[in-house]
């Protein structure tokens, strides 16, 4: 979580984003598990979520790879996320 505080305006906002794992589903004896990128912004007056996605990480059968639905900074790292 980040915090910045603009001392002229005497505000205060707040940014949060985090990556999560959505529900796995199956196809043709493939598992698959989205990640979704969760955004939330709070100021004084006002707020808002959003959320995008990122990747989907596939096992069949031994192998996990990850189909990129954004750029990534670090596909290990998301890979890592999921395990079974």
């Amino acid at each position: 979580m980040k915090c910045e505080a603009d001392h002229s305006l005497r505000s205060k906002k707040m940014i949060d984003d985090e990556i999560r794992i959505g529900k796995p589903f199956k196809i043709e004896g493939r598992s698959f598990y989205p990640l979704v990128k969760i955004f939330h912004w709070k100021g004084d007056h006002a707020e808002s979520y959003s959320l995008s996605p990122v990747a989907l990480v596939v096992f069949e059968g031994q192998m996990k790879y990850l189909i990129p639905l954004d750029e990534l900074g670090s596909s290990q790292e998301l890979l890592d996320l999921v395990s079974i």
